[in-house]
């Protein structure tokens, strides 16, 4: 997880207007970001802290008031090389996929599983295969795995 400064104009509709400014802001941010991935950035997870408010404008086109803010959001963005703990979601011959909970688009292809993986086409699973015998890598079984990063993509999603 990191912190992210981002400046940007947030408007408040005309319900919002009787609350306090900052009470406002914070909630019209969080509909605007929370859960949602910004290109080349993350997902956002939270508000963390507003640092400035300017004053709003109203644009003849609209009822709302426009406050330009700058605020500091929590984001999850995995740097490379980091390990992670998650559960397999699906297993499919084009790799693993897998969730950490609360984002579940994390892919893992064949040329990064360990030595000895193959997919089993009966079973439809993938089976890491050492010396002291076989695992099965099956979503049904819940079980935690851990990975490390090696590239992180996100794209937003419309």
């Amino acid at each position: 997880f990191t912190l992210v400064r981002i400046k940007d104009a947030i408007p408040i509709p005309a319900c919002e207007l009787d609350k306090p400014r900052p009470v406002s802001v914070s909630n019209q941010i969080e509909a605007k970001y929370a859960n949602r991935v910004i290109r080349d950035v993350g997902l956002c997870i939270c508000l963390h802290e507003i640092i400035e408010l300017k004053e709003g404008l109203i644009y003849v086109s609209d009822s709302s008031v426009h406050i330009r803010a700058e605020f500091t959001l929590v984001v999850f963005r995995p740097f490379v090389g980091e390990v992670i703990t998650g559960h397999i979601s699906k297993s499919t011959p084009e790799g693993l996929w897998l969730t950490v909970g609360f984002f579940s688009d994390i892919f893992v292809p064949p040329h990064f599983m360990m030595d000895g993986t193959e997919f089993d086409e009966a079973a439809q699973l993938w089976v890491w295969k050492s010396e002291h015998g076989e695992a099965f890598l099956d979503p049904g079984l819940g079980s935690a795995v851990r990975f490390r990063v090696t590239n992180a993509k996100f794209r937003e999603v419309k």
